[in-house]
């Protein structure tokens, strides 16, 4: 989504933040949408049809791309932008930036989405149980298509913010990273067959990952010490 957000903002001419996190959600819903495809029409485990998938996605954008890396990025997507920021006691800085914003609305958007709606709780119910919740009238396709399209949407946007810190798309970014999320969740307090979970414990799940790799990296640990 990252490669293909930045090769369509290249033809419309640049666009803006707006332009570009609505290309990015849209590829991701996409994509997310084959995999609920195949999840749904094929009966495959969810785990192996998106570990499948993320391999052919993969083997795909390589192929089709060399591996070149793209550095040409529109201006408003490389320079960072500065919510807040305010000079601490010990002359450092600290600041919040954009990306903060983006995680802080999409962590919202999700928690209402799975808390505050009859869709989410039908959630819950499918994941727990999809065979009691096809018996109680949910539409399990839908479901599918709601769960990964929206976690589609919210890779892409991912990968979106991911370039802008980086100021550059390279084809294989984060690569290799996808047990790091699987094991930031199930620390978080989520179960891979579904129906438990929070959004507040992949929160806590993620820090607890990352803080621990900031402190080892900060001890002048070596990172494959951390693996």
């Amino acid at each position: 989504v990252q490669y293909l957000t930045a090769t369509v903002l290249g033809w419309v001419g640049g666009g803006n933040w707006i332009v570009g996190l609505i290309i990015a959600g849209a590829l991701g819903v996409a994509l997310g949408c084959i995999n609920a495809f195949l999840i749904h029409g094929f009966r495959i485990i969810s785990i192996v049809a998106t570990i499948s998938t993320f391999n052919i996605f993969f083997g795909l954008l390589m192929f089709f791309t060399g591996g070149v890396s793209i550095y040409n990025l529109p201006d408003w997507l490389t320079t960072r932008v500065v919510l807040f920021e305010r000079e601490m006691a010990d002359g450092t800085w600290a600041e919040i930036t954009l990306p903060v914003l983006i995680m802080a609305i999409c962590v919202f958007a999700t928690w209402a989405l799975i808390t505050r709606t009859t869709t989410g709780r039908q959630l819950y119910a499918f994941g727990d149980n999809p065979e009691g919740a096809r018996r109680f009238g949910i539409n399990i396709g839908a479901m599918q298509f709601i769960a990964f399209g929206w976690l589609g949407m919210m890779a892409g946007i991912a990968g979106l913010v991911q370039a802008h810190y980086a100021q550059e798309v390279v084809p294989n970014a984060l690569y290799g990273r996808e047990l790091d999320v699987l094991a930031a969740v199930v620390l978080g307090g989520a179960r891979l067959g579904g129906g438990k979970g929070s959004v507040l414990g992949c929160i806590l799940g993620v820090l607890l990952v990352s803080i621990t790799q900031n402190g080892l990296n900060l001890m002048g640990v070596s990172p494959f010490a951390f693996k």
